[in-house]
């Protein structure tokens, strides 16, 4: 059966500048619940071959506590309605699933479609302190890997500043919805490619209207011309900028570590938001992290979590437990940037002992 976190099905996409507070609601668990989904791999180009020839945005400003501020452009939810509907072509019994009241099905939809307040939390802790110390930190990382990543603000952030800096780094984002990656992680890339272009390039690639996302408004629209699809390729490859975009379920651990690539000398930065709201998804995203850390001689994940899952039995305190089984080291970190008038936020590290 399905859940929902309380959101007012629009996410927080009506004003993009508010964090949603959740307030968990859950159902039993049904029999009649579809099989996990077997994790694959897609390759970006094909994924951007299903978008159409406009997409709309809106851009959310987050602030850390030093004052930091980052502009990241995101699909708008009503856009993603806008293209499900028009393929529906009536052989699926639900074309608009993951986009009802239902923020999780099991087995079928993890929430992709939106944006949760604990990511926006990891993109506050980026921005002061990067993935070690600070976000130019960011230049001794050489892979980048984001579980569940949806909507991928915490990647989006980096990927801004790896554009911005041209550092050339491997980026591997995990969702459950091969349609959450196509989308609105694909989307949400190319959105932030293009605010990253400079005045001449702009001109070119968008030369009657001018690049919006340089613009000071908060919405618009982005038409994705041939000239600037291959230009967003062309500046990944040139700037050495690489996406594994992987979906379905992380369990079993070794199908989907065979589609990661690794090796002992990558510098690997591991990101979650929301990831252990439950038993079974906690257990599962330990697993995955655990492995891929084993894999690399210097790697460490940084999870965002409420600190107690009402309803649904996931907790922080039951994630450092399962770590500590696996023989990792968990803790909470100190951050002032996690305000919060309902359920305590945190962030968690966690490295291999």
């Amino acid at each position: 059966m399905a859940f929902s976190f309380g959101f007012s099905g629009e996410d927080i996409e009506e004003d993009p500048n508010d964090v949603v507070h959740q307030t968990l609601e859950t159902n039993a668990p049904g029999s009649d619940e579809p099989p996990p989904i077997t994790a694959r791999t897609h390759i970006l180009e094909e994924l951007m071959s299903t978008l159409p020839d406009k997409i709309s945005y809106s851009t959310i400003s987050i602030t850390s506590p030093k004052g930091l501020t980052a502009r990241l452009p995101r699909r708008e939810l009503f856009d993603v309605r806008l293209q499900l509907m028009a393929e529906d072509d009536g052989s699926s019994s639900n074309p608009l699933a993951g986009l009802d009241d239902s923020d999780l099905r099991p087995n079928l939809y993890e929430g992709g479609y939106k944006t949760w307040e604990c990511s926006i939390d990891l993109v506050k802790y980026l921005l002061d302190r990067g993935p070690r110390k600070d976000l130019d930190d960011i230049v001794r990382v050489n892979h980048v890997i984001e579980m569940g990543c949806g909507t991928a603000l915490p990647s989006l952030l980096l990927f801004q500043y790896a554009l911005q800096n041209a550092l050339g780094i491997y980026f591997t984002l995990t969702d459950y919805n091969v349609d959450v990656l196509r989308l609105v992680t694909v989307p949400n890339l190319l959105l932030t490619w293009c605010s990253t272009l400079d005045e001449a390039r702009s001109k070119d690639l968008f030369p009657e209207s001018g690049n919006p996302l340089l613009s000071d408004e908060e919405n618009g629209d982005v038409y994705l011309t041939p000239a600037l699809l291959t230009a967003f390729k062309h500046s990944l490859h040139t700037t050495g900028l690489t996406f594994t975009l992987l979906s379905g379920s992380w369990l079993p651990i070794q199908p989907l570590l065979s589609l990661i690539p690794s090796s002992p000398d990558l510098n690997t930065f591991i990101m979650g938001s929301e990831t252990i709201y439950s038993p079974a998804s906690l257990t599962a995203f330990t697993e995955a992290i655990t492995e891929l850390m084993k894999r690399v001689t210097c790697g460490k994940t940084i999870v965002a979590a409420k600190r107690v899952y009402f309803g649904v039995g996931g907790s922080v305190d039951g994630f450092r437990e399962e770590c500590a089984r696996r023989g990792c080291v968990a803790y909470e970190m100190e951050f002032e940037g996690l305000e919060s008038d309902g359920v305590r936020r945190c962030l968690v590290e966690v490295q291999m002992c």
